[in-house]
């Protein structure tokens, strides 16, 4: 739903072709990182064919059919942009990345290997809100960088209790075990 919506958003400025709405969204690093090529050009395709889009070509592409398609969005489309923006504002639709099966499982890892894991993880979150955070610049509250980081900000305070309880139940090696693994 998020992609029809970026995608009807970015051409309300006007009509915009696939390859340029592709470079807007990959210069727009973490907002629009779902938003892959081949997802795009399909997209375009089927919001094409329920009327969303309208579409025309242009001379002077680069490729064996040596025309780009430009897109447009039509009345319908305005309308559809609407409803979705509104729609998204206003539902809350949980994300399930899988971490919470996992932490289930946890105590099923040797022991040490749970906070090895989860301290990895950590890593590997504060590096993606470090690359956010230069890619966004700074952020105003209440915009979409703004809520972006609040999440990843959110995932490392989870991931801290989730270390200090895993800590806490002896389901990680102690330091000098850990230190001897490296």
């Amino acid at each position: 739903m998020h992609k029809r919506l970026v995608i009807l958003g970015l051409l309300l400025t006007g009509p915009l072709s696939g390859y340029r709405l592709h470079q807007i969204a990959a210069a727009h690093g973490e907002l629009y990182r779902d938003l892959k090529k081949a997802n795009l050009y399909y997209l375009l395709g089927r919001m094409e064919q329920e009327g969303l889009l309208s579409v025309r070509t242009e001379p002077g592409a680069r490729g064996p059919r040596r025309e780009r398609l430009v897109y447009s969005i039509t009345e319908t489309g305005r309308k559809e942009f609407q409803s979705l923006l509104r729609q998204v504002l206003q539902d809350y639709q949980p994300v399930h990345m899988g971490v919470e099966v996992a932490t289930i499982l946890l105590d099923h890892l040797a022991p040490g290997e749970a906070g090895q894991v989860l301290e990895r993880r950590r890593e590997v979150v504060q590096a993606h809100r470090s690359r956010a955070v230069a890619e966004l610049g700074p952020v105003e509250p209440g915009t979409a960088g703004d809520h972006l980081l609040l999440m990843v900000d959110a995932e490392l305070a989870w991931l801290d209790r989730s270390l200090a309880r895993v800590r806490g139940a002896g389901l990680e090696a102690p330091r000098s075990a850990r230190a001897g693994s490296s």
